[in-house]
């Protein structure tokens, strides 16, 4: 028997065709994330899942997952709309199509459901880089555990890195003789990421005083102690994404190819690079427009 959806056939052995219907939905739940933990997906990829998987079970009940029909995924996604935003609705969509898929591959569902289910799409968020001024406010700002916190805005400013990353970060993982860091992104992606001289003075004194591994902080924690920093020196939107959105238009600005960011950030694709590079660009533009030689002597 064979299934045809978007041009993708699954094959149903009659072992898989016994089990169309007879599979709750929590039980699928359970044998889809045995299926990510034997991949190796990341602890937070999972997590993400299983909050998913936790509202969407509250919301349709523990029946069959092949008696589930697209629209009440629809109905779902558009009761936690009035709580959530359009980002965080398109990863409870990522997550269930991941399910689906995995459930129509090993022949619990026929249909891949989410095929008909309209992806939401986030609004865009206009990017705003810190300042020199504001990163230096943010600096002085710093009361408590200076060494490391001035080690932490370093690194994610001379990085890029994800907030995630520099959370997990582990001692071993950080080089100071060849000033790079090794950090494991999405996808289970390791990567190097180079820092300069002075984030490596600065992680230097912060690591000599500190035995266990460097940051022992979550993203939430990371966050609101960047909030609560920022409001202290009167910088608004201070929060991790920020310093990789600058680090990322610095680098470009300084002269950095599109390719080698497109590696140091860890994106699969070009496109959010190219959105660094039309801000890039247009910095440079207008640069150009108030130091033009012709324009300014009238030539």
């Amino acid at each position: 028997m064979y299934h045809s959806r978007k041009r993708k056939f699954y094959y149903l052995s009659p072992r898989s065709r016994k089990n169309m219907g007879s599979l709750s939905l929590s039980k699928a739940i359970e044998g889809f994330i045995l299926a990510c933990d034997g991949r190796g997906l990341s602890t937070h990829t999972v997590d993400d899942y299983k909050n998913t998987f936790r509202k969407f079970i509250a919301h349709v009940g523990d029946v069959p997952i092949d008696s589930i029909v697209g629209a009440q995924v629809s109905a779902f996604l558009a009761a936690q709309s009035k709580r959530i935003g359009k980002k965080t609705m398109l990863n409870y969509h990522i997550g269930l199509s991941a399910l689906w898929t995995w459930a129509v591959r090993e022949g619990y569902a026929r249909d891949h459901i989410l095929h008909n289910v309209e992806r939401p799409k986030p609004k865009q968020i206009a990017i705003q880089p810190f300042t020199d001024i504001e990163i230096r406010a943010l600096m002085h700002s710093i009361q408590h555990s200076p060494e490391r916190n001035r080690a932490l805005i370093l690194l994610l400013l001379d990085t890029g890195a994800r907030a995630s990353e520099i959370c997990n970060l582990k001692r071993s993982e950080i080089d100071l003789v060849k000033r790079n860091i090794k950090v494991t992104g999405k996808g289970d992606k390791e990567r190097l990421l180079p820092f300069s001289a002075r984030t490596g003075s600065a992680l230097f004194n912060h690591l000599a005083h500190e035995d266990g591994e460097p940051f022992k902080m979550n993203r939430t924690g990371l966050s609101q102690y960047l909030r609560r920093l920022g409001k202290r020196a009167g910088v608004p939107d201070t929060h991790p994404h920020r310093f990789r959105h600058t680090a990322a238009i610095t680098m470009l600005r300084c002269g950095m190819d599109i390719y080698s960011l497109q590696e140091i950030l860890g994106h699969s694709t070009l496109d959010m690079v190219k959105r660094y590079l039309a801000i890039a660009q247009i910095d440079i533009e207008s640069a150009h427009r108030r130091a033009s030689p012709v324009e300014n002597w009238k030539l």
